[in-house]
């Protein structure tokens, strides 16, 4: 099994958005969207002002109308989606996702390819191999419900965990700094 780094960054999830990141990101779409509120809300009161709200009015519950009748879809929330995923948060988000969704197809490639359970071993030199929650790892691969097992979020961290601990001792292997054990 070759773990190169880019396997590394993967299941350590290099890229992934920080804490602080999040909240920066939090309040600067909480800016956004009050600003946003506050454009139409002011809006409203011109439109109020020049004596055409009405018409404004009928013209978007037209509008909003058509484009019900004609996707099935409601325009506001159209609207929201397509502004939420434009905002930081959201950005944050689909990266953070892309992330994510890389670590879980890589672990899953490598489950395929190997027995996670015969790196068991492995924990005579690195013991972390064999903590309890990778037992619960080694548990879903026999099962075969190790792909749904890593659509939470705390699995796929545990499975990431170790491979990343296996990976490990596979560069320690790789330098000659042990003797490989015996599977």
């Amino acid at each position: 099994m070759s773990f190169t780094s880019e396997l590394l960054k993967t299941v350590s999830f290099q890229g992934l958005s920080s804490t602080p990141a999040r909240l920066i990101a939090a309040g600067a779409s909480l800016v956004i969207w009050a600003l946003s509120v506050f454009l139409l809300v002011e809006l409203s009161f011109r439109f109020e002002a020049a004596g055409i709200a009405d018409q404004v009015g009928l013209v978007s519950a037209s509008i909003i109308l058509v484009h019900y009748s004609l996707s099935g879809r409601f325009l506001l929330a159209d609207i929201a989606t397509w502004m939420a995923l434009r905002t930081p948060v959201g950005v944050l988000y689909r990266n953070d996702r892309k992330i994510l969704d890389r670590a879980r197809e890589v672990i899953l490639r490598l489950a395929r390819q190997h027995s996670l359970a015969s790196f068991l071993p492995y924990s005579n030199i690195n013991p972390a191999v064999a903590r309890a929650d990778a037992f619960e790892v080694f548990k879903q691969q026999e099962a075969g419900t190790l792909q749904s097992w890593l659509d939470d979020s705390q699995n796929l961290n545990t499975a990431a965990y170790l491979v990343f601990q296996i990976a490990l001792v596979e560069q320690a292997l790789a330098a000659g700094d042990y003797p490989r054990p015996e599977f």
